[in-house]
């Protein structure tokens, strides 16, 4: 990483995020509001699926380039070279798979538009998150958070323009992810000197390609593990409730996981850190110290919208979406236990031992789908919150286990509060004054 702090990237990325929590917010809040309970489930369960198929055809590249890029393994060109053909490859797998799904799987009927539309939201986000992944590896923190708020921004205007004003409800949706990534993608090719992958007729790099798909697969299956722990339930609610149920399901899970947006933004800098720093020992201190710190963050947030939620969600989103207040307040255990799992496991991928991840998610993913199969059919949204809260708390307790071995780290010394947690108070106090 550059020369910039460990605290300050934290907090630069965390300025971001709030702001992107600002910006999801102000889509979440529009969104509900022009579609109804139906197309916002028709909508998320589409999304859920394009989410599910990324993460295992993308290839882990995002964590496999700031691996390779972080530790040098292979000169830069070579690397985007590589990247070039990885992305056809990827592009022509998600597209498949899609198409498949569709066409074999689904018991619902999709129009060509919507499929198509489905098909071309992948292709945009891989060049998306190789653009993450290349700045992350040159700690280039100011340029990755461009790439969080540029498509959160666009994001918002299109499904303004596209539903609101052309009324083009789930295409409209759609399209607007569509455009939002593209125009991340030209704006940042304009500001950047990021060279796009590019094909050399002759010179294919076999074992650059070799060596980040290699990387990047294991990263993928761990990604894939912990997506369908995070969408696996809209999924099945969708198999066995109506889309109306989903659209509430899913607006109170997205409400409540707008919380957990500190463990992103200290995910993101402590897994860049694990990469690139010898020093683990003190990188476990800052895991640690950064857990201990968001747990109670998140915790008083969790507080606050269990408290206000009722009242929240009718201003926001309207009296026919009361239905997602039980939703809110029930899933907010889980998404506790979320935050541990998310910080502790950026120095697994960090350091290179996804594998080591998947000890836990693996069985906490099965478990999460037979209880979501007992509990959906008796308590329908609800029963989705309650199998994602014991299957997120049996992950993360059986993570943390291996976590303390893997890092020579005792468990109650992940959890014992040090007044040094609390120092970064006095360094924010100390750049406001500077200014």
């Amino acid at each position: 990483m550059n020369k910039k702090s460990f605290f300050g990237n934290i907090l630069s990325i965390f300025s971001t995020n709030i702001f992107v929590i600002g910006l999801v917010v102000i889509s979440g809040i529009i969104l509900p509001r022009l579609l109804s309970p139906q197309a916002l489930g028709k909508l998320n369960t589409l999304t859920a699926l394009t989410a599910i198929v990324y993460s295992f055809t993308f290839l882990g590249m995002r964590s496999s380039l700031i691996i390779h890029l972080g530790k040098k393994k292979f000169d830069q060109e070579q690397v985007f070279s590589a990247l070039g053909y990885i992305f056809l490859l990827s592009t022509v797998l998600s597209t498949l798979t899609l198409i498949f799904f569709f066409f074999f799987l689904s018991t619902d009927h999709f129009s060509f538009s919507i499929i198509l539309l489905v098909c071309l939201i992948n292709p945009f986000e891989f060049i998306v998150s190789y653009m993450q992944g290349y700045n992350l590896a040159r700690g280039k923190i100011e340029n990755f958070n461009r790439l969080k708020w540029i498509p959160k921004l666009v994001y918002l205007l299109a499904i303004v323009i596209l539903i609101g004003l052309f009324r083009l409800h789930v295409r409209g949706a759609l399209l607007a992810i569509i455009i939002s990534n593209l125009l991340t993608i030209s704006i940042y090719l304009r500001i950047s000197r990021f060279t796009f992958p590019v094909f050399k007729v002759g010179k294919t790099p076999l074992k650059v390609i070799k060596s980040l798909v290699s990387y990047g697969s294991l990263y993928a299956l761990a990604f894939l593990v912990t997506r369908l722990n995070h969408k696996i339930d809209i999924l099945l609610l969708k198999r066995m409730c109506d889309l109306a149920e989903v659209g509430y399901y899913s607006l109170g899970a997205n409400l409540a996981e707008t919380i957990w947006q500190v463990p992103i933004a200290v995910g993101v800098v402590l897994m860049t850190k694990s990469a690139t720093h010898g020093n683990q020992k003190l990188v476990t201190r800052q895991v640690c110290s950064t857990l201990r710190v968001s747990i109670l963050v998140v915790l008083g947030a969790a507080i606050i919208l269990y408290a206000i939620a009722p009242q929240l969600v009718s201003f926001l989103f309207g009296e026919r979406y009361s239905p997602s207040v039980p939703i809110v307040r029930t899933i907010l255990p889980g998404i506790l236990f979320f935050v541990i799992l998310k910080i502790i496991n950026s120095q697994f991928i960090g350091t290179g031992k996804p594998h080591l991840t998947m000890i836990a998610l693996i069985p906490a993913l099965f478990l999460n789908i037979i209880l979501n199969l007992l509990f959906i059919p008796v308590y329908k949204g609800l029963g989705a919150a309650m199998a994602t809260n014991i299957s997120y708390f049996s992950g993360c307790f059986v993570l943390l286990l291996v976590y303390a071995r893997t890092f020579e780290t005792g468990l109650m010394e992940i959890f014992r509060y040090q007044k040094s947690d609390f120092n970064f108070i006095r360094k924010i106090r100390s750049k406001l004054s500077s200014r």
